[in-house]
């Protein structure tokens, strides 16, 4: 009331700062528009306005604030306003073009550091612990559509950063759906994390500062194995007409989730929305689907920020709004991603695989990470490990494949190649022993299997088909142990696999192990010597090679 007796440009700015200072120490919404009810009706606009870019506003986000002569047009709704994020624009900067360079929107000012604990959820949603939570969960659990709610459960996980939404769901959900990341997390685990996921356009350094796009998350969600589908949404506008597209998108949406929420399988949907069109506080943000309730046609938000709310039933008319709103960074609207696993192929129980090896499925993330890691131990051998004098140029590549190879991700590359017919297997490295170059590589591999000096004879395994002086030929097959069990011919078994990988990496690997090595030569003597039914399904393999390593990132 004081400051309603000051001239009008005064009682605007101190209105405005009360209202700050009020939300920014959480003070009750019924003070804060008891206090804006007091002033004059020629205000409103303007103290809305400043309150609306206020930086520091928890309520603003869901708060509508009007005085008592003001009709329902007139009234500020501060919904759909230039809204702040958690810490606003005081801790993250000046904006792009106003300040130079990219605003990193994870960071917050010295001042801002540890400030906020936890918000509470706009009235429309229901927290997961509540009673009405609970009672919404065991309705949805009876009627058969929290089925996907267990394989991420088991797997739910909070955000390491204010902007690794993201980066975490897509973590959550790749461990859920069993999708084995093929490279090493920590220790002799293999896990998908945070840190991981690096794909080219999904390193965690530029998430921190910029976050994910809705097509970069799809990118990377691929990259990294999952079979994936997005769905974007219609546009504000189409759903506030009722358009054919917006009623179309909403019940594919709607069929999606029902479908999804009583699966068996290893699925799930992940939403990318906008939190501003929900009335919570923040910006665009990822989070997967954990359930449906059909009598309220809600669905079980598990929000991987759950420093700032907890999992909430949202209706799914409010989710297909938020996912309406453009995202900023791309002016499109956000939408939603159906994950699944990888369709197996081969019919479930069908052992038989007619071609002699197969290349092991890999995501394109872990082929790329394996790619670098040999590339770089090759570099390093290479300066450490000068060729020594008096051996021959097999002997010094075959000792330098070997020694890489049993340092940069060996748990991966023993699995790179499978066998799948042993007698085709055998008729291959029975026709491969009589190119020249591939002879020459198997006495190498023995000469430095069997020195003492390496150490490597522990990590590899002995030939079983082709000696110094060709094929073996023996009483019992190579594939047979002394106990009658069949041996598995893959890399840890088998001795001339070892052989065969190199001659099948792709140029710029085999050339960094031996320069003569290098050109395609290589892959036109193996065709040649192998010929028959079986030369183009080892081309597919040294063609499936070459995709899987490749040299360098491309987008």
């Amino acid at each position: 009331k004081r400051y309603c007796r000051s001239p009008p440009g005064l009682c605007i700015m101190a209105c405005a700062a009360v209202l700050r200072d009020a939300a920014s120490r959480s003070i009750c919404r019924g003070r804060s528009v008891a206090l804006m009810a007091a002033a004059p009706s020629g205000i409103w606009q303007e103290a809305g306005a400043a309150l609306a870019t206020s930086s520091n506003s928890p309520v603003a986000s869901s708060t509508c604030f009007s005085s008592p002569g003001m009709t329902t047009r007139q009234r500020l709704p501060l919904l759909g306003q230039r809204l702040p994020r958690d810490a606003g624009a005081e801790s993250f900067g000046a904006p792009e073009g106003q300040g130079g360079g990219q605003v990193d929107i994870g960071a917050a000012s010295p001042g801002h550091a540890g400030r906020f604990y936890q918000r509470a959820l706009p009235f429309t949603q229901v927290p997961f612990a509540s009673v009405e939570g609970r009672r919404l969960f065991r309705e949805a659990l009876r009627a058969g559509t929290m089925e996907n709610y267990f394989f991420l459960a088991e797997q739910f996980r909070t955000q390491d950063e204010p902007t690794f939404c993201g980066l975490s769901t897509l973590a959550m959900v790749l461990n859920a759906l069993h999708i084995d990341p093929m490279r090493t997390w920590k220790g002799s685990w293999r896990w998908f994390h945070e840190q991981n996921l690096g794909c080219c356009a999904g390193q965690p350094e530029r998430v921190r500062a910029a976050g994910l796009t809705f097509d970069m998350f799809e990118r990377l969600a691929k990259c990294n194995g999952a079979n994936v589908i997005g769905q974007r949404a219609p546009s504000p506008a189409q759903l506030a007409q009722r358009s054919s597209v917006g009623k179309t998108f909403e019940e594919m949406f709607r069929a999606a989730v029902r479908a999804t929420s009583r699966s068996e399988e290893r699925e799930c949907i992940v939403l990318c929305y906008s939190r501003e069109a929900l009335g919570q506080s923040g910006a665009g943000h990822f989070s997967p689907i954990g359930g449906y309730h059909e009598a309220t046609d809600s669905v079980l938000i598990l929000d991987v920020a759950r420093f700032k709310y907890p999992p909430h039933w949202v209706r799914i008319r409010d989710i297909v709004d938020a996912m309406s709103h453009a995202d900023p960074a791309t002016g499109k609207p956000r939408g939603w991603l159906h994950f699944r696993q990888q369709a197996n192929h081969r019919a479930e129980g069908d052992t038989r695989d007619p071609l002699p090896i197969r290349t092991l499925y890999m995501p394109r993330a872990a082929g790329r990470r394996l790619s670098k890691a040999l590339a770089e131990a090759l570099e390093k051998d290479m300066s450490a490990s000068p060729c020594s004098c008096g051996e021959t140029t097999a002997v010094s590549a075959m000792r330098r494949w070997l020694r890489v190879a049993s340092s940069a991700e060996p748990q991966i590359l023993r699995q790179i190649l499978q066998v799948g017919d042993t007698g085709a297997l055998r008729e291959v490295l029975a026709r491969l022993s009589m190119f020249p170059a591939f002879k020459e590589l198997c006495d190498a591999y023995v000469t430095v299997v069997d020195a003492p000096s390496d150490g490597i004879a522990a990590d590899f395994p002995p030939l079983r088909f082709v000696g110094h002086s060709g094929p073996a030929v023996t009483g019992i097959p190579p594939a047979v142990l002394c106990d009658g069990q069949v041996a598995d011919l893959g890399l840890g078994a088998c001795g001339e696999m070892w052989v065969l990988l190199l001659m099948m990496l792709p140029d710029h690997l085999r050339g960094a192990v031996a320069s003569d090595l290098a050109g395609p030569w290589v892959a036109r003597g193996v065709a040649g010597a192998v010929r028959g039914p079986w030369a183009l399904p080892l081309e597919a393999n040294r063609d499936a090679l070459g995709q899987l390593l490749q040299a360098g990132c491309s987008a």
